[in-house]
């Protein structure tokens, strides 16, 4: 009896909340696209319509979606179907990121597609910065902590272990780690 509690307990919690599908529908007047099934706790997003989350996505509460420059057109920050992401994360984009189908990215995760000048002889904020976008592929997983630069690309099937620092791009099927991120292993399939 108590099994079948549970069961019907989780289903309820498993409604979406009158809340938010308030939070749903004025960020879709906003421009932001949502796809169906797409599950949307408290997020904090400055420009929603640089976001387009695919069907099926599940998101964790406290995530920000940063587009940091004026305003324009978008989407810049696309996330395919069936993404996972955990509380805290932070997308701070200024030109664009790509984020594949079933990808994994565990709390905590930070992402920054643009720098800022080094000269030491001009303040830093009036620098130029240099902006490359961050593409996922299709089935990546990173661990918590991660933060992944600009210009990275995450082949498909790769692993990114905890707390590691992306700065170079990282092939299909392979895992990596640390700060800087290094190639620990391939992964291999199974017959």
């Amino acid at each position: 009896m108590s099994l079948l509690i549970q069961k019907i307990w989780r289903r309820v919690e498993l409604l979406e909340s009158p809340v938010q599908m308030l939070r749903r529908l004025l960020l879709r007047i906003r421009g932001a696209v949502i796809g169906q099934g797409t599950r949307l706790p408290k997020v904090r997003m400055t420009w929603p319509h640089q976001v387009s989350l695919g069907r099926g996505c599940v998101l964790q509460p406290d995530i920000f979606f940063n587009y940091s420059h004026y305003w324009m057109p978008g989407p810049s920050m696309i996330f395919g179907d069936r993404v996972f992401i955990g509380r805290g994360c932070e997308f701070n984009i200024r030109e664009k990121i790509l984020v594949g189908d079933d990808c994994l990215i565990a709390s905590g995760c930070t992402f920054i597609d643009s720098n800022h000048g080094t000269d030491p002889r001009k303040p830093m904020n009036a620098q130029p910065g240099d902006t490359a976008a961050i593409v996922l592929g299709r089935n990546v997983w990173l661990g918590a902590q991660c933060v992944i630069l600009k210009g990275v690309r995450v082949g498909d099937g790769a692993v990114i272990g905890a707390g590691s620092v992306l700065t170079k791009s990282v092939p299909a099927g392979e895992v990596w780690a640390g700060v800087p991120a290094r190639k620990i292993k391939t992964l291999t399939t199974t017959a």
